[in-house]
């Protein structure tokens, strides 16, 4: 077969279909015209006709070629097919083109291998993750939202916004009450080195002594009003004990109890509460103080103390603008722990199921999360800070000018330093480095399930 005849036979059919949509229709109807017309201009060229004189007579016996496209355009239609795809379809979801083009399973939905589109239990992702939104928040282009706020062009918030600076305390209206007084007791100071108060069910309010610093006083607000529901009160030695009276099996009682104790009352102090709530606040000299509560809500602030524990079962521990020299001990088993401008000599905070959050710490030490998250801004790091969640993720913002090693770990999530951070070892969900240029201490972080961040 003549190549020239191929390329003339070739060009003029070009003049036929170059205005077409190459449909697959069309592109099977011009390789079969190909093919008709080179046997017969072939057939020509051997009886003796030139190429350019065989292959026109080819044409013109064959006859009007423009009626054949529109027919074969009006049986198919004319939409342009630019790709041929391979579909799949089974028990496993749909493919396209080997899920490269389109994958649907199980896991999620993929185009164009999830640089396009990609959604799967992680989140979605959107233009290769220009637009994303997932657990640690949402991306649009250069902007994030997350928990800690808003941040633009990868700029990372300095400090997270978990609540602004701790106010003090008006204490005035706390002295106030709604019910009548009904029991009154005084006690002098100079006689008690440690005061143990017991209530089961009230509210209860530890405040400074007004007026008369050199006692301690016991109000108790009661409704129903009945000597047997009064405080049992009791003194040995220094030890001066303040006891819930009787409560009624099927009368209900209401109980709001004020115990007044001079501000610089330096002894220490222990506070049981089965139910209610409880109020501490405005001691500065205090030395060991230790809270227990089954159920309720406690609140401690201005508070000055050598050291301080505190045991809460069920309910929530707030704490605002608390001093502890040496041991800062916290345990809450089903509630959450808030703090605000707290400082001890080291802290070891533990909640069983809960969230722990703080701001403006001053301080080292363990804290521990069984199923919450822990979320904590430092003021001024004083030791070691060792973070471990189970469940749960770990926020820390630390001083801009702070200077310190770090050793991060999460089983599913990932890890993130500084960018200031200088990194050392850097692993699928793990990563140590330094911050700063005179490291003295070192902060530890390990998540069983969530993400570990420093700022």
């Amino acid at each position: 077969m003549s190549e020239k005849i191929e390329q003339l036979v070739a060009m003029r059919l070009n003049t036929y279909f170059k205005n077409q949509p190459m449909t697959p229709a069309l592109a099977e109807l011009k390789t079969e015209l190909a093919t008709d017309l080179n046997e017969a201009a072939n057939d020509k060229a051997q009886a003796g006709a030139t190429p350019e004189a065989a292959v026109a007579e080819a044409f013109s016996d064959f006859g009007d070629i423009n009626a054949v496209i529109a027919q074969v355009n009006a049986d198919n239609g004319t939409t342009e097919a630019f790709h041929q795809h391979r579909m799949t379809m089974n028990d496993d979801g749909v493919q396209i083109d080997d899920g490269k083009t389109l994958k649907i399973d199980r896991d999620g939905v993929s185009l164009n291998e999830g640089r396009t589109f990609k959604a799967d239990a992680d989140g979605v992702s959107i233009g290769n993750g220009a637009i994303k939104a997932d657990a640690d928040g949402l991306k649009l282009g250069k902007l994030v939202m997350n928990d800690d706020g808003i941040s633009f062009n990868g700029q990372p918030a300095t400090q997270p916004d978990w609540g602004g600076p701790a106010q003090p305390m008006n204490l005035a209206g706390e002295y106030q009450d709604s019910l009548r007084l009904a029991n009154e007791q005084r006690f002098a100071v100079a006689d008690v080195q440690d005061l143990a108060i017991s209530y089961r069910s009230a509210r209860v309010k530890i405040l400074p002594t007004v007026g008369g610093s050199d006692e301690i006083i016991v109000r108790e607000y009661l409704q129903p009003n009945n000597s047997a529901y009064y405080a049992q009160i009791t003194q040995q030695g220094p030890r001066l004990q303040v006891a819930q009276g009787k409560v009624p099996f099927l009368i209900p009682l209401r109980v709001h109890v004020q115990i007044h104790v001079p501000a610089d009352f330096a002894g220490n102090l222990t506070v049981q509460s089965q139910s209610g709530t409880v109020l501490l606040a405005g001691l500065t000299q205090l030395g060991i103080v230790n809270l227990q509560v089954a159920s309720g809500n406690c609140d401690l602030a201005d508070l000055k103390a050598q050291a301080l524990s505190a045991d809460l079962k069920s309910g929530s521990l707030k704490l605002s603008r608390i001093q502890v020299a040496d041991q800062f001990g916290m345990l809450v088993r089903s509630g959450r722990i808030r703090l605000a401008s707290v400082t001890a000599g080291q802290f070891t905070v533990n909640a069983t199921s809960g969230s722990i959050q703080g701001t403006g710490l001053v301080g080292g030490g363990s804290w521990n999360a069984h199923s919450g998250a822990i979320r904590l801004a430092f003021q001024r790091l004083t030791g070691d800070i060792n973070l471990n969640a189970h469940s749960g993720a770990i926020k820390l913002a630390t001083p801009a000018d702070a200077s310190y090693t770090y050793e991060l770990e999460s089983h599913s999530s990932r890890v993130i330093a500084p960018k200031r951070a200088v990194k050392d070892r850097i692993a699928d969900g793990y990563q140590t480095g330094t911050v700063g240029t005179t490291a003295q201490v070192n902060i530890h972080g390990r998540a069983h399930s969530g993400s570990i961040q420093l700022y």
